[in-house]
């Protein structure tokens, strides 16, 4: 009883793990955005701005430097408490901290944030955009494994005919009511036709293998996908776009316009940050410093320990310190000018990025249209082809036509399965791409 128990465990354990490894075109998507490297390094971009944007930030704490020094003397030098020249071995040293604290420095610090903060939304939006890519790549690829697969099966199933009509015709040469003629005829049509599904397995493995790699799984992990829902494919032919709604929606939320016009904006900062740089900085400072020396004595000649010499030595200074930048030849006025290119470059990217997204969005709605028609008018071509096939299939077995001859009808009838899942799946991945470029 124990034993049958495990055993039932096993497989559903097993059916378990086999549902696990069909993918279908979201898991596809959530695979890759865990997976896949490109969108794990547009990911590290995001985080590398993060830490910009905290850096300029913190740009307008106060600074605190403190230092230590510790040294040992021979010969003529200067003793650190009294300032007077001395001929003598000693040790000593001193220490001191400095706060600094900016107050004006033609608003670079503030205009620094903003330009890390724009950087940082144009680096999230440089990942959305990445990541459009991706999913687009593989809707594409998953369309070409959906048919691929279809493909193979139908010429699969074409060829099991055609090696039964082939044996039928064995059986007639031998009997002696046909010639060797139309043997050779169609066992040449089987040759063609299993080269043929070689050729298609190994495309369904190469689109396989492609969507794989696009989703960022292990190379020997195992890998299938759901089928598409043909009721799917129907609704979407049911669907009707507007080219100015879809325009409107792209416009505004397209992750490759929003992150121009992030750039640019970054750019802008950019450039007040190096006109900021040509104006008087102020900014407040403080002091704390002492020194000992290890061998100073007091009147007494007794030793003057480290804590009371730094004690007796301790100082403070506070000020304000003003910096007019006169001339530093020319360094400021050359960053100003290659700002102002940047910008301007910024702005004909972002001119540049609208015009190709507008194109490539008309283009997708026209190739939408196109798909859909085409795929309508292929199911009806493939309902008469069907019926067609039908009547030719009729008349074999009433003896009117010849093995042959029903074989180049199931030949037209094989043409026109492929052309309508090409033009089915072509409709499927024109549709995602849609999808894709407005839910953002």
């Amino acid at each position: 009883m124990r034993l049958i128990v495990l055993i039932l465990f096993c497989v559903l354990l097993s059916m378990q793990s086999f549902e696990q490894q069909l993918y279908s075109l979201q898991d596809c998507f959530a695979a890759a955005t865990t997976n896949n490297i490109d969108l794990k390094k547009s990911k590290n971009d995001i985080e590398n701005n993060s830490i910009d944007k905290k850096a300029a930030t913190f740009n307008l704490f106060p600074a605190v430097y403190a230092n230590a020094e510790h040294f040992f003397s021979t010969g003529k030098n200067i003793d650190p408490v009294t300032n007077n020249f001395v001929r003598e071995n000693f040790s000593g040293g001193d220490f001191n901290v400095t706060a600094e604290l900016n107050i004006f420095s033609g608003f670079t610090a503030v205009n620094s944030i903003k330009s890390s903060l724009y950087k940082l939304k144009a680096s999230e939006y440089a990942y959305q955009k990445n990541q459009l890519k991706i999913f687009s790549a593989i809707t594409i690829a998953y369309a070409k494994v959906m048919y691929s697969k279809d493909h193979a099966a139908t010429i699969r199933d074409n060829n099991f005919y055609t090696q039964q009509e082939l044996n039928v015709v064995q059986e007639k040469i031998e009997q002696g009511k046909m010639s060797k003629s139309d043997y050779y005829t169609i066992n040449a049509r089987n040759k063609a036709e299993q080269a043929d599904l070689i050729d298609a397995q190994n495309d369904s493995l190469t689109a396989l293998n492609e969507l794989k790699y696009l989703t960022g799984l292990h190379y020997n992990e195992a890998f299938k996908i759901k089928d598409i829902d043909s009721g799917e494919i129907a609704n979407i032919a049911t669907i009707e776009f507007n080219l100015a709604d879809v325009l409107d929606k792209v416009l505004k939320d397209h992750p490759a316009l929003q992150q121009s016009l992030y750039t640019e904006r970054a750019a802008e900062m950019n450039l007040k940050v190096m006109k900021g740089n040509v104006y008087p900085t102020i900014s407040l400072a403080g002091n704390i410093f002492s020194n000992y020396n290890s061998t100073n004595e007091n009147p007494n000649s007794n030793h003057i320990s480290l804590g009371e010499q730094l004690n007796n030595n301790l100082g403070k200074t506070a000020g304000v310190i003003v910096q007019v930048p006169l001339f530093n030849r020319y360094q400021n006025r050359f960053a100003i000018g290659k700002e102002k290119i940047n910008l301007y470059n910024a702005k004909l990217t972002s001119q540049q990025t609208e015009n190709d997204v507008v194109q490539n969005t008309q283009q997708l709605l026209n190739d939408f249209i196109s798909a859909k028609q085409k795929y309508l008018l292929e199911e009806e071509s493939l309902q008469q082809a069907a019926l067609s096939y039908k009547s030719f299939e009729e008349r074999y077995k009433l003896g009117y036509i010849s093995s042959l001859e029903l074989i180049f009808a199931k030949d037209a009838l094989h043409t026109q399965q492929t052309r309508t899942m090409q033009a089915k799946y072509n409709l499927y991945f024109k549709y995602k791409l849609i999808e894709l470029l407005t839910m953002n």
